[in-house]
């Protein structure tokens, strides 16, 4: 299958606006554009306002897969003296990304790239300068689909948990290996044994004929639904920190905890065995077992406390609200930033910035004899002073 390039002349000419899709090479690699239209003669600016869309378009990428994406933008410099016109295009390199990356902060050094590359550009020739900024290119491409495969060695940090175990398979089936050693009663859990994972399958009831192999994260809800089940899978992310990947509505009878472990190669799931050991590293020092929800990771104590929830009733009560809130990671404060948050505008505590004070007041003073006319008039006059104070 032959890619069709698409020429600048196209992209201008096209009548789609926002970010809209003009070329595609089979499912794995996909160009999208956005122009200019506001007609910015900044980059920044230009930049500060396609932002938004180029986050909302990423994560609908990283959906199902993770990806690799870059940014090319075309440009249009000029010669003032001599008239001289010259198209030319500025990109950056392919960065890998996941959902659970911080598209924000690589955009942000995808711009600075772009604006650094105009600087070498600037500093090569002289007299050019900016004429028109014309679209933005975002280029995606699909690196590998989040399904599981072959057998994966975890990293060491992962292995110390003692918390998951990770079937040793020679083929595409360890999600249901994973989703078996739930039922394993050996002390090798790791070591596969395809005919006593056979009797596990029929001990189970469970029907694995519903799902493919390897097993995508869209067959998740149809394997639940088959065979009545609920599952929770988890994954880590560019720090390798744990953060959920997908999350069922209400947990089950039969309740499945997977982890997702991705090596830019291929994917492989684990049963995960004690959930608390799986997350309590990441959330705190402490040894002791902590009951954690599984959506969102707060912990509770094992204690009891008056000015806090606690125990298997503090998580009871806390799924009731947890469960309205879409799936999430909390953004916690990152290496530079200040330990504190400190109030600072103290003049947001007024009901207005301004506030003034008026007084107004008379003063009699008396008249000249000459205008006395009638014995009845007056023979003081008003005198208005006002005073104001900021």
């Amino acid at each position: 299958m032959k890619r069709k390039t698409v020429t600048k002349r196209q992209r201008m000419t096209s009548s789609d606006e926002g970010l809209f899709e003009i070329e595609r090479f089979k499912k794995c690699s996909k160009t999208f554009v956005i122009k200019n239209t506001l007609d910015f003669i900044d980059y920044m600016l230009f930049f500060n306002d396609v932002r938004d869309k180029l986050i909302l378009k990423l994560k609908q990428s990283c959906l199902q897969s993770s990806i690799k994406f870059n940014l090319h933008v075309d440009s249009v410099y000029e010669r003032i003296i001599t008239q001289e016109v010259q198209d030319l295009a500025f990109k950056t390199s392919n960065t890998l990304a996941c959902n659970s990356s911080d598209f924000n902060k690589l955009l942000n050094r995808m711009f600075d790239k772009l604006l650094s590359e105009q600087d070498q550009f600037l500093a090569k020739g002289s007299g050019w300068s900016l004429k028109t900024i014309d679209v933005l290119q975002l280029r995606i491409n699909i690196v590998n689909p989040l399904r599981g495969g072959t057998y994966i060695d975890l990293p060491e940090f992962m292995k110390d948990k003692k918390a998951i175990i990770n079937v040793k398979n020679n083929d595409d089936k360890c999600f249901k290996y994973s989703i078996l050693s739930k039922f394993d009663n050996r002390s090798n859990k790791t070591y596969l044994n395809k005919k006593y994972f056979k009797m596990l399958e029929k001990k189970s009831g469970l029907d694995f004929k519903c799902i493919d192999f390897p097993t995508p994260i869209s067959q998740m809800k149809k394997f639940e639904r088959v065979n009545d089940v609920s599952i929770n899978l988890y994954s880590l992310n560019d720090k390798d920190h744990i953060f959920p990947l997908y999350i069922c509505d209400i947990e089950k009878k039969k309740h499945f905890d997977l982890f997702l472990f991705n090596n830019d190669e291929t994917s492989h799931y684990c049963y995960i065995k004690n959930f608390s050991r799986f997350v309590r590293s990441q959330k705190t020092k402490n040894c002791s077992k902590l009951i954690i929800c599984k959506r969102c990771f707060t912990t509770f104590g094992n204690n009891p406390c008056k000015s806090k929830l606690w125990g298997m009733k503090g998580l009871i009560e806390h799924q009731h609200n947890c469960r309205k809130n879409q799936l999430g990671r909390p953004i916690m404060f990152e290496e530079g930033d200040d330990e504190f948050i400190y109030f600072k505008n103290y003049k947001n505590t007024k009901r207005i910035p301004i506030v003034i004070y008026a007084d107004f007041e008379c003063i009699l003073t008396p008249k000249k004899p000459d205008e006395y006319i009638q014995s009845c008039e007056k023979k003081k006059k008003h005198m208005l002073h006002i005073c104001m104070k900021l």
